[in-house]
């Protein structure tokens, strides 16, 4: 600790637990509690992300008011401490700030990062265009599943191609034949259909009729639903699984208000 200080501000303890949690609480001189606060929203964010529940655009939801509950409380603990405490106190070395809010930094950057997957098991985009309208419409934001089992034919996954990451849906997994006759998507000699697109999203003759083709293994066939204006297997080939980094679970977020919350299974 070092000699008392010159009085505090509770506003600039609430903010700065804000920022990072209880970062606020080490400022007031609460150094234990400060860690406390740490651990609870650590632990808790990756509780919660090992049990899938972030996954989901209402898990989602629950997800972020969790962390958002704890640093609201932390910051408002904190901006009271430092209220009742008019006078100097002692507080931790600007060393110790820097320290505990680089630890706390790269604990979420390694959350986000390598440990995403398997502690997280979620993640979040943006619909920047309109291969899977209207199932997917720009503007939406969706959230995906990390942890998933083999891909199912219907599944909207999301896949790395040519250095970045789009969305389609499966058609087709590993052993399948596929062909588009008439636009109709014929999978093992069933036809099923336009399968999902919409009658006015097939009507360029240019790709009514795809040769058949047999899935390798450990490889799918992707699909856009607006299926004229869709770069998809029928033009960039199969995907292999390995490449598929999630399955879109639903829209959490959307310009469009009615889309908000809409969920696939």
């Amino acid at each position: 600790m070092s000699a008392p200080d010159k009085p505090k501000l509770p506003l600039q303890a609430f903010v700065m637990s804000c920022l990072v949690a209880g970062w606020g609480l080490v400022y007031a001189g609460q150094v234990k509690w400060a860690v406390r606060v740490a651990a609870l929203l650590y632990l808790g964010v990756i509780l919660l992300g090992v049990c899938g529940v972030p996954a989901t655009p209402v898990g989602l939801y629950v997800f972020a008011t969790f962390i958002v509950l704890v640093k609201l409380g932390s910051a408002t603990a904190a901006a009271i401490s430092v209220r009742k405490n008019d006078s100097p106190v002692a507080s931790p070395s600007t060393r110790f700030h820097v320290l505990y809010v680089v630890a706390l930094v790269i604990l979420t950057l390694v959350l986000l990062g390598p440990l995403r997957g398997p502690t997280l098991g979620f993640k979040t985009y943006f619909i920047p265009s309109g291969s899977m309208v209207p199932t997917l419409s720009i503007g939406d934001y969706i959230v995906t599943k990390m942890r998933i089992d083999a891909p199912q034919v219907g599944d909207i996954v999301t896949y790395r191609y040519n250095g970045s990451e789009a969305v389609k849906r499966v058609a087709a997994v590993g052993g399948d034949t596929l062909s588009i006759v008439d636009g109709k998507v014929i999978r093992n000699g069933e036809n099923m259909g336009l399968f999902f697109a919409p009658p006015e999203r097939v009507k360029d003759p240019r790709y009514l009729q795809t040769p058949q083709t047999v899935v390798e293994k450990d490889h799918v066939y992707l699909l856009g639903d607006n299926r004229d204006v869709s770069n998809d297997s029928r033009f960039m080939g199969r995907v292999a699984v390995e490449d598929i980094t999630g399955k879109v679970t639903g829209i959490w977020f959307s310009s469009d208000r009615s889309r908000i919350g809409t969920v696939f299974h």
